[in-house]
């Protein structure tokens, strides 16, 4: 008899695929020269960075011992223990890193502003912090909301480990409220919301959109990606407590738009 998902997670040395993640590196703005990739799993970031980036340090953040064991083969160096509690001066580390990597972790995080506040710690004043969230927004998976259920599954925008949900207004309140800006974001496509976008970003807004009995008006392409996309892509810089225009201080402050869910 097949396990349940939650009887055979715990079963599983290693459960996330060797992944170089090019749509989140093809994001960098400049060469860094010290990157920290934290939840490296098995090293896909960091041989990817090591092809592109030759002279760069790199440094690697896993829980996992098993991924964190073939990850050493593509790092400098890598750290099995929670990175807001690394020492990575004792360890070595002599400058700041000017690229952190968080590809797909902080929804596994049951405080993932905590940790984001920390990196302050050990980043340079001007780094960039990339970062890949699942969209909770994404149609696909609302629809199945709406029909009544969903499935947990081992990997994806319903992993089995997640505990945090981001649409991307949410991440850009946790980043301002942490302590950076968002400097670039892109959608990415690899779901099955990648027909519905390529089959309507043609089209002439607002327009109607039906998926299998499910009407919605869309207002815009823009609203279109964002309710298509799978995943939010994102290059940050600590803004250090200095804000450009209102709508960045807005971001940093704790006022939300009204919910259904709490009525305001």
């Amino acid at each position: 008899m097949t396990d349940f998902l939650w009887q055979d997670r715990d079963k599983k040395e290693y459960v996330y695929p060797f992944n170089p993640r090019p749509e989140c590196l093809d994001m960098i703005q400049r060469p860094p020269t010290v990157a920290l990739d934290i939840g490296c799993g098995s090293g896909g970031v960091g041989h990817a960075l090591r092809q592109r980036f030759p002279d760069c340090q790199l440094w690697g953040c896993e829980f996992n011992a098993t991924a964190a064991q073939v990850a050493r083969e593509h790092f400098d160096q890598v750290v099995e223990q929670d990175v807001e509690t690394v020492d990575f001066a004792a360890l070595g580390l002599t400058r700041p890193f000017d690229l952190v990597c968080l590809f797909d972790v902080l929804e596994h995080l049951v405080n993932p502003w905590q940790l984001l506040s920390g990196l302050k710690r050990i980043v340079a004043p001007d780094a960039h912090v990339l970062v890949s969230l699942p969209n909770a927004s994404n149609l696909p998976m609302l629809y199945d909301a709406l029909r009544g259920h969903w499935r947990y599954t081992h990997w994806g925008l319903l992993d089995f480990t997640h505990l945090r949900f981001f649409t991307d207004f949410d991440a850009r309140k946790m980043f301002y409220q942490t302590g950076f800006r968002v400097i670039d974001h892109r959608f990415s496509f690899p779901g099955p919301g990648r027909d519905i976008y390529e089959r309507h970003q043609a089209d002439a807004f607002p327009a109607t959109l039906s998926l299998e009995g499910l009407t919605l008006q869309v207002q815009s392409a823009a609203d279109l990606a964002r309710l298509c996309a799978e995943q939010n892509l994102y290059v940050l810089s600590p803004h250090h407590g200095e804000f450009r225009d209102a709508a960045e201080q807005e971001m940093a402050s704790n006022a939300y738009p009204p919910t259904y869910a709490y009525g305001g």
